[in-house]
């Protein structure tokens, strides 16, 4: 039979003495270390242009007065993320008495139509004052599509750019028909059909109106299959007998045939 090794008489005391440390720790009330080093400092550090920093350091310096070893990270988390200009944060502890934050904001490209705000992702916060934000463009649409809505701005401005025009509200209803109003003051009904595909056939028939004309717009239709309609302003003087037939002119409307 093989020999049995002897464990050394200082081994087993330092087991013995880690033992009693183990059984100390368990019989510790952690109760006790309430108000022990307490946090006196919340750092924020990010890019801050809206968020309200003494509010928010206010709000959470309740979850830091239970002690620098005791505070609830998840919590001071999720306050921290109560704030609607918070897209995300990261919480940890600065030794040995400061609490620090690393905020991103909320980065707002448009507004939706029940007047909150949309970031450059789709998503929607709703802070108490978004006048700073007033000319963005407007987003009216089914909850959940605000990130279709914005892709498709963007497409439609970035086509609009070659005539320096741009969408100030986009909408889309709950039958999946779009429209659009530009800065320019000029209205389009797009109807159910792609609107990218729609703007491709407007900007390629626009030049048989002629600037004048292209500019004294209103209201553009292109709710047709081969072609559009158009309205200029009451208050336009541009020439409408040289676009067509007298027969396709009706109180300044010009009838889809006309651009077929």
């Amino acid at each position: 039979m093989p020999k049995s090794r002897k464990v050394p008489a200082r081994a087993l005391f330092l087991y013995g003495l880690l033992a009693l440390c183990g059984l100390a720790a368990m019989s510790v009330d952690f109760s006790r270390l309430k108000g022990f080093m307490p946090i006196r400092y919340v750092r924020v550090e990010g890019e801050i242009r809206n968020l309200d920093a003494a509010e928010f350091r206010k709000a959470l310096l309740p979850w830091a007065q239970v002690g620098y070893f005791l505070a609830d990270m998840h919590g001071i988390e999720e306050t921290a993320k109560s704030f609607p200009w918070i897209a995300s944060v990261q919480v940890a502890r600065l030794w040995p008495d400061t609490l620090l934050l690393k905020v991103i904001e909320q980065k707002p490209v448009a507004r939706s139509g029940d007047g909150s705000l949309i970031n450059y992702r789709g998503g929607r916060f709703s802070p108490e004052n978004i006048q700073s934000y007033v000319k963005l463009p407007i987003l009216d649409g089914p909850q959940g599509q605000e990130k279709h809505l914005l892709n498709m701005l963007y497409l439609l401005n970035g086509k609009l750019k070659q005539r320096d025009m741009r969408i100030d509200v986009l909408k889309l209803t709950n039958r999946r028909a779009w429209s659009a109003h530009l800065s320019s003051g000029v209205e389009i009904e797009f109807g159910k059909q792609d609107p990218s595909l729609a703007m491709d056939r407007l900007l390629a028939l626009l030049p048989r109106l002629g600037e004048e004309r292209i500019a004294a717009l209103q209201k553009v239709d292109l709710r047709y299959p081969n072609g559009f309609a158009v309205i200029f302003r009451p208050e336009s003087r541009a020439e409408l007998n040289s676009l067509t037939q007298p027969d396709c002119i009706e109180r300044g409307r010009i009838r889809s045939r006309a651009y077929t």
